[in-house]
């Protein structure tokens, strides 16, 4: 599917990794998971020890990062079965960034992979008030994706939705107010992405486009325009 032009802002892209600075027009929040990394200071970011290095970096290190104003989430954390990591260590760096996150009332920017009953029990023991958790890359059933809407996440869809788009028609049933969507590793198909998404909820990419920046100055707190 080709995206018909935006008249106007497009939708910030919620989850970016790569090179920052490639924007090409597009508000992007690149993914720091390296504390030594160094941010141009135009860009945003979340930054965050991803499960998969869990064990590599001490959180504490993440410090400098995390004080900066531009810097918008906590994250990408998480679990994940499939690293080499430990779950029980995974789960204490996971907890950890739980607590920066409410301590600093910046949203989580998740990453999950067969672990959902272990995210979901960790999310109901956190207050209504707790800073919003955005699954990043969503792909899953209609079930664990309506699970996790009713725990209060937030979903983030990105290459998946054009993969699989046959297999999750329920995109369409899940409320506009939480839903991001993002590039992950693919930058080059922001566009498609966009107007796969404003389709299956048969919108337009600009009026898709308008829901998704109102989305993103809400969770994140940032007018990304």
């Amino acid at each position: 599917m080709s995206s018909a032009p935006l008249n106007g802002p497009t939708a910030p892209d919620a989850h970016a990794h790569g090179v920052p600075g490639e924007n090409n027009g597009v508000f992007r929040l690149w993914n720091i998971g390296d504390p030594s990394c160094s941010v141009p200071e135009n860009l945003f970011f979340s930054a965050g020890i991803h499960p998969w290095d869990a064990g590599k970096y001490e959180l504490a290190s993440f410090a400098p990062l995390f004080d900066s104003p531009r810097c918008l989430a906590i994250g990408e954390c998480g679990l994940d079965r499939t690293s080499d990591a430990a779950l029980p260590l995974q789960m204490k760096v996971f907890e950890a960034q739980i607590a920066e996150s409410d301590r600093r009332g910046k949203p989580l920017m998740i990453h999950c992979v067969r672990c959902f009953p272990e995210l979901l029990r960790l999310k109901s023991a956190l207050s209504d008030d707790a800073p919003a958790w955005v699954i990043h890359g969503f792909r899953g059933t209609k079930r664990k994706a309506f699970d996790l809407l009713d725990a209060g996440c937030v979903l983030s869809f990105g290459a998946g939705l054009l993969r699989d788009a046959g297999n999750m028609e329920y995109f369409a049933e899940i409320p506009l107010d939480r839903i991001l969507i993002e590039t992950d590793e693919s930058p080059e198909l922001f566009d498609r992405i966009l107007a796969e998404a404003a389709a299956m909820h048969l919108l337009s990419p600009s009026e898709f486009a308008a829901i998704v920046r109102t989305n993103f100055k809400r969770i994140f707190r940032h007018d990304p325009v």
